[in-house]
Parts: C-alpha cells; sequence; structure tokens
C-alpha cells in the first residue's frame, strides 16, 4: 500500500485552472485500490470544506508529515513547500511569476517566494506543466533539469463540445468574444479591449469577461467607452460559454501552461492566443497565434473570425483534433507513476521528458 499524503491548502479556494488538474490526479489516486491518501491542511478552517468534498479521506495537520513513519511520499499541488515532509517530496510548481513579477511588497513577497525556494532545496522531485516553465525553473532558480517532470495538464472531460444554451440573458443573440480569468497584469487583457473596440461593430457583437478585469483595466475600457459583459460562473456556465463564443480570446503575455485555451478548444471553440510562454506549447497549432502587444494583430484576427464563417470552422476543427487525440487521464496517471517513483527512491525516467496529454 502507498500511503500519500496530499497537501490540500488550495482546494477549498482553488476550484478552476491548476486546482481542477490537482481533483483530477487526485481523483486518479483515489480509483487505485494500492493507495492510501490522507490530505495534509494547515487551516482548521479548511476543515469542513475539505470534509465536504472529500469526505472518506481523512484530514491531518502538517505535523503528521513531519513523522518519519507517516507516509511513502508527500505531494505538494501549490507551487512550493509550506510545511516540512520526512518523507520524500514531489512538488508541482506551475511557474516563476513570483520570481520574474514579484509583489512590490516585502512580506508578500516573501511569502510567495520562500516556499518556492524551499521546494528547489527539499524536493526529491518537481513536476511542472510545460517545457517553457522547466526552462524558467532551470534558468530562475537553477535546478537541476534532471530533477523536473514535465505533465502536460488536460481539460476535464467535463469539457466537450454541445449545444448547450445555457448562456447569460445578457448574451443571448449575441456574437461574442470570450476571455477568461483577466485579473493579473500578465493576462494583457488590455491589448484585447483595445483591440475589441476597433473590431466590434454592432450592438450584436460584444466582449464577455469571466471573472472581471483589473481595476486599471475596467478604467481603461470606460475610457474607450467599451461594453463588457463581467460574468462570474460556474464550470456548466463557463463550459456554456465556451461552447457558445464566436470566439475565445487568450492574450496573456505569460502562462506557464494555458489551459483556458485547451477547455475552450475541447468544447470547440475557435481560439486566438497569444504567441508566448507557453501557448503555442498548450495550443499546439490549433490555435492562431498572434504578437501579444500587437493590437492591430488582434483587431484584425477578431474581424477575420467574425466575418469569415469558414476561417472560424477551421480553428474549431483544429481545436477539436488537438484535444480529441488527448488521454484527458494521462496527467493523473503520469503523476501517480512519478509519485511511485519518488517514494521508492527511484531516479526515475521522466526527468528531460514530453509527457502530453
Amino acid at each position: 500500500m502507498l500511503r500519500i499524503g496530499v497537501d490540500a491548502a488550495n482546494f477549498p479556494q482553488d476550484r478552476r485552472g491548476m486546482g481542477r488538474v490537482a481533483r483530477g490526479v487526485l481523483a486518479t489516486a483515489r480509483a487505485s485500490v494500492d493507495i492510501a491518501i490522507e490530505l495534509i491542511s494547515l487551516r482548521r478552517n479548511n476543515d469542513a470544506a475539505l470534509a465536504a468534498e472529500f469526505g472518506d479521506l481523512p484530514v491531518q495537520r502538517p505535523a503528521q508529515a513531519a513523522r518519519r513513519d507517516a507516509y511513502d511520499v508527500v505531494w505538494y499541488p501549490w507551487n512550493g513547500m509550506r510545511f516540512r515532509s520526512a518523507a520524500p517530496a514531489l512538488v508541482t510548481i506551475n511557474d516563476t511569476f513570483a520570481f520574474d513579477e514579484p509583489h512590490r511588497d516585502p512580506i508578500a513577497r516573501w511569502r510567495e517566494q520562500a516556499p518556492i525556494r524551499r521546494a528547489v532545496r527539499d524536493a526529491a522531485r518537481i513536476s511542472t506543466i510545460s517545457h517553457w516553465s522547466r526552462e524558467r525553473l532551470v534558468r530562475v532558480l537553477d535546478v537541476d533539469p534532471q530533477r523536473i517532470t514535465v505533465i502536460h495538464p488536460a481539460p476535464d472531460p467535463f469539457f466537450t463540445p454541445g449545444d448547450d444554451e445555457g448562456i447569460p440573458p445578457s448574451l443571448a443573440g449575441k456574437r461574442y468574444v470570450l476571455l477568461v480569468g483577466a485579473r493579473e497584469p500578465r493576462k494583457n487583457a488590455r491589448v484585447l479591449l483595445a483591440a475589441a473596440v476597433r473590431a466590434l461593430r454592432t450592438p450584436a457583437e460584444t466582449l464577455a469577461v469571466v471573472g472581471g478585469l483589473t481595476p486599471e483595466d475596467e478604467r481603461f475600457a470606460k475610457g474607450l467607452a467599451l461594453t463588457t459583459h463581467v460574468i462570474d460562473v460556474d464550470d456548466a456556465l463557463l463550459r456554456a460559454l465556451y461552447r457558445n463564443a464566436a470566439v475565445v480570446a487568450v492574450p496573456s503575455s505569460a502562462e506557464g501552461y494555458g489551459l483556458v485555451a485547451v477547455e475552450a478548444m475541447a468544447c470547440g471553440a475557435p481560439v486566438l492566443a497569444a504567441d508566448a510562454a507557453a501557448l503555442p506549447e498548450a495550443s499546439a497549432g490549433a490555435a492562431e497565434l498572434l504578437p501579444p502587444a500587437d493590437i492591430e494583430a488582434w483587431s484584425r484576427a477578431l474581424r477575420r473570425i467574425l466575418d469569415e464563417p469558414a476561417h472560424a470552422s477551421a480553428l474549431r476543427a483544429a481545436g477539436l483534433a488537438r484535444t480529441a487525440g488527448s488521454d484527458r487521464s494521462a496527467p493523473g496517471l503520469l503523476l501517480l507513476a512519478l509519485l511511485r517513483e519518488v517514494a521508492h527512491g527511484r531516479p526515475g525516467q521522466h526527468g528531460l521528458g514530453d509527457e502530453r496529454a
């Protein structure tokens, strides 16, 4: 029986993106009869949420992980180690943004960076989500590349094409450009806002934003007199928005992977993405890639999709083909195999591998 401790710190808060990926790994592990899992929670006020979602899994405190006989391996899914483990540790580090874009407040900066530095120092192995992120870990934090395994995320099986009509009434009958998760400067929303003002020509063409904009970008949009539909979503509504979007735009200047682009493709949406960071790697030739700072290029690309149904259909088909060939259980299985390697003290065979889901 393989005994795995899992850092559960972000499960209650992170329900999308990497939180969804971590849940998929945990579901795969729970389906294995030879694995025993315990969640490790730093905060008692998270216990109720953990019990509601993972009721059959024991919840322990970090002191349990410090016991030598508690676990065979401990997995830290959340970009660093925030407590000590006596067992060998596998840490998932998705990106180096805490160092590339350090917080201006020194205390907040230390809180973001210290767990990553501890992981680099103490973890037996590190997993990451793209070759771009691996290269950043090597360059920024001087990590030995032989310690790093690349396991590309896959969209949750929930994200599929369909005829879902459950979009908000404010978007009914409209052709909308969809922007998801734009509350950080690196999401580069301002380029898309400026492009949308040029590209959207009728009241039936609009911009929908999932999760909202930064305050600065909200002011920028108002200055442009651009109407945006800001929407808070659950998974069902997000899928409906993907399925019905005229185009999903991912203009980020930096992404550790770009799961939004792949989720959108899995739902049959045409995707425009920045030719930056890991987005070309994630889209694998199925998105139209654009310079992240070129407003005119984004405006032309948006207009072309809206004006040329054949072009939009070709992008939809490319995205569906890219995701249809992926085994969506593969990331969980690959990470479990890596946990077994770490537990048994084997050097592993994935240090420089390309584990594409």
